[in-house]
């Protein structure tokens, strides 16, 4: 990766690292960074190669399956839960969907302010819209993974879909949505 002298401040802040602990892992002097940062000296370029190396050694590795990444405060609602219900948890809970269950704990859809507004956008007054079930204007459900699936394919899966619900042992246990892989 191509980093210029100008991003070992921008990294340092990002890796929430002062400049002592900077200095400490890449065996230089706190002054020296300082320096660096402030542009103040043209330092080697292998003193610039010691900063990025003990940088690069600070970045986290990515996660390596869906259960390190997923939100395991899953927000859901019953299909029989009316549109007026699912949209007062959508906006207490800052969601803009989430899985529908049936009473016996099985994932039976979607509902997504997206397919409420399309419900809208067929003729459908809000009134009327707001005492529907979930379940009459409700999409498919999100595609299942297991907690052990690799990142990569839930990338994939996310490409197509706004979320997956991720598995444990056939029971739902968490969410990733597309911002959620993004943050990780």
């Amino acid at each position: 990766m191509y980093y210029d002298i100008n991003d070992i401040r921008k990294l340092r802040k990002v890796l929430r690292l002062t400049q002592r602990q900077l200095a400490k892992i890449s065996g230089l002097s706190q002054s020296y960074i300082a320096k660096i940062e402030s542009g103040s000296i043209d330092p080697s370029y292998s003193k610039v190669q010691q900063i990025f190396k003990a940088l690069e050694s600070m970045k986290p590795t990515s996660p390596q399956n869906a259960s390190a990444i997923m939100n395991n405060g899953l927000i859901w609602i019953y299909g029989d839960a009316s549109v007026k219900e699912a949209v007062r948890v959508m906006h207490e809970s800052s969601i803009s969907q989430m899985p529908v269950f049936d009473r016996q704990q099985r994932v039976v859809g979607s509902i997504s302010e997206r397919s409420m507004v399309e419900a809208m956008g067929r003729g459908k007054d809000i009134r009327k819209l707001e005492q529907m079930k979930v379940s009459d204007v409700m999409e498919p459900p999100f595609p299942l993974v297991d907690e052990v699936a690799p990142i990569e394919l839930v990338a994939k899966i996310l490409t197509f879909y706004s979320a997956v619900l991720v598995t444990k042992k056939g029971k739902v246990i968490g969410i990733i949505t597309r911002s959620d892989l993004l943050r990780a």
